[in-house]
């Protein structure tokens, strides 16, 4: 086969096979290029408060109680407390100054400074030693109180009030626990016995007979409710710092700023984007149920349903009425049209929960109307990239516990509908993974796609046989033609070379020598 029929077969070959991937591509949900990314992502966590009034880092210090020390809590307003005694008047300013304080305190810090307790046995009763040390404790707890501030203080530091708790330990101590907030939960329960972890600075002991009661001082105590998100390991009172949409909205357009230029005082998209304050809850969402069995979210929700009595999840709440579905756990069937992978670049997140990427879903379901309910989790089934475009869709459930309402920029081909300069509304739940889904339609669709393909396959093989046989055959009329020419050359020769009136053959003339 001469070279340039190999060249022409190449070309129709890669013309087919451009057809082939490009049908294969739109059909089966492969990545496509992606445009500008939106994904959820939580800002870093702003400077420590007061610290542009020379407030120190803490993790610049070596502990707590240096850190304080720079706040102005000396040694001697330490050496002030007196154990064996609830607390004094003379030593409410050290305490509600800790409960200015200890709100500056971030999490890396907590972790890095945490401190099992003593055996307060052998502490008691001198507890200097331990004194402005982090402690964390496990426990019930099991009553509060409200406990209002002088006025005179109320102004200077802000506080109106702090709460006193009690907690007790699996080991039987007790703990004396004063807070700037407690969970909200708590305060609607008419009878409290919570799982808690607290993570608190340690003041004194309240008590020294018959037993030790030691008294710490925390921002919050952590909630561990006995649910599925609690024994996940949790801290359910993080959704505290989370704002929640009490109106359905699906568009909300940024203030615009006023005609003398100045911009306005309150933004409405802010308690919509993920702020500093949603940053802890959102990663500890993340690492939660990242601890979770695989597909075991997808069963709890679907023994849900079963105990309900009904067959779906509807949307309509997370839109509707998304104030009260905070840490509801859904599971959710529809079609993905974009999926992101996201980074985590925070040194701190990836070292306190090895997290350091996670995908963003935007799913739309039979009931979601064309709006999408947005889901991170940390996997992808195998097989699904991410990707965006026309031709991406991919079938999906995907299981989720509800945290936000989240605002971001659509697309035009998500987002048709989307009123000029708005932001779109979107449910955001957390996840472990999404499942790929082989539905009756997709089967149908995967057949037809099949069937094209096949036939596209076979019209190729056949072509190229043809073109094959065609290019042969005119080889072979080639072939005949120069060896009928070359037949016909060689026998004129040998007919002139035959002819008696050559000069070149000698003839005997009868005389002979």
């Amino acid at each position: 086969m001469s070279a340039k029929t190999v060249a022409r077969i190449a070309t129709f070959l890669l013309t087919a096979w451009a057809g082939f991937t490009l049908i294969a591509a739109e059909e089966s949900g492969s990545p496509q290029p992606s445009g500008e990314k939106t994904s959820p992502q939580p800002l870093k966590t702003s400077a420590h408060s007061g610290k542009e009034h020379g407030t120190p880092e803490p993790s610049s210090l070596t502990g707590p109680r240096a850190f304080l020390q720079r706040l102005g809590i000396s040694d001697s307003m330490w050496e002030g407390l007196e154990d064996g005694r609830p607390l004094q008047p003379q030593e409410g300013e050290l305490l509600l100054r800790l409960l200015f304080h200890i709100r500056m305190f971030q999490p890396t810090e907590l972790e890095e400074w945490k401190q099992p307790p003593p055996d307060w046995n052998a502490v008691s009763p001198d507890s200097r030693a331990c004194r402005g040390k982090l402690l964390e404790i496990e426990g019930t707890a099991t009553k509060w109180m409200q406990v209002p501030v002088p006025q005179e203080l109320t102004e200077r530091l802000g506080l109106e009030h702090y709460y006193s708790c009690r907690v007790v330990t699996d080991q039987d101590a007790e703990y004396l626990v004063y807070a700037r907030d407690i969970p909200r939960a708590w305060k609607t329960m008419r009878q409290l016995r919570e799982k808690t972890v607290i993570r608190g600075l340690f003041l004194k002991l309240a008590e020294t007979h018959p037993r030790p009661v030691p008294t710490l001082v925390t921002a919050r105590p952590g909630w561990f409710p006995n649910n599925l998100l609690g024994r996940l390991g949790m801290d359910c009172s993080l959704f505290d710092d989370v704002a929640l949409e009490t109106s359905p909205q699906r568009f909300v357009a940024p203030q615009a700023p006023s005609e003398s230029g100045e911009e306005p005082l309150s933004d409405p998209l802010e308690k919509y984007r993920l702020t500093g304050k949603d940053r802890e809850c959102f990663y500890q969402l993340l690492a939660a149920v990242d601890r979770a069995e695989p597909g075991q979210l997808l069963r709890e929700a679907q023994a849900e349903l079963a105990r309900l009595g009904q067959s779906t999840f509807s949307v309509v709440p997370l839109f509707n009425d998304p104030a009260h579905q905070q840490g509801k756990l859904f599971a959710l069937y529809g079609t993905a049209r974009r999926i992101e992978k996201v980074s985590v670049e925070d040194a701190d997140i990836r070292k306190r929960f090895g997290i350091d990427h996670y995908y963003t879903i935007y799913l739309f379901t039979d009931d979601s109307q064309n709006y999408p309910i947005v889901f991170c989790v940390r996997y992808l089934p195998h097989g699904v990239l991410p990707g965006e475009g026309p031709g991406y869709a991919v079938n999906l459930a995907v299981a989720g516990f509800f945290m936000k309402t989240w605002a971001f920029r659509p697309q035009a081909a998500l987002s048709p509908n989307t009123p000029r300069n708005a932001w779109q509304l979107a449910p955001l739940l957390i996840g472990r993974e999404a499942v790929r889904l082989a539905t009756e339609a997709s089967a149908r669709r995967v057949g037809t796609v099949t069937t094209i393909l096949t036939s596209v396959v076979v019209v190729v093989v056949v072509l190229i046989g043809i073109i094959v046989w065609w290019f042969n055959r005119q080889d072979k009329k080639r072939e005949r033609e120069i060896r009928q020419r070359l037949f016909s050359e060689s026998s004129q020769t040998e007919c002139s070379s035959s002819d008696p009136g050559s000069s070149n053959v000698p003839t005997n003339d009868g005389n002979a020598d």
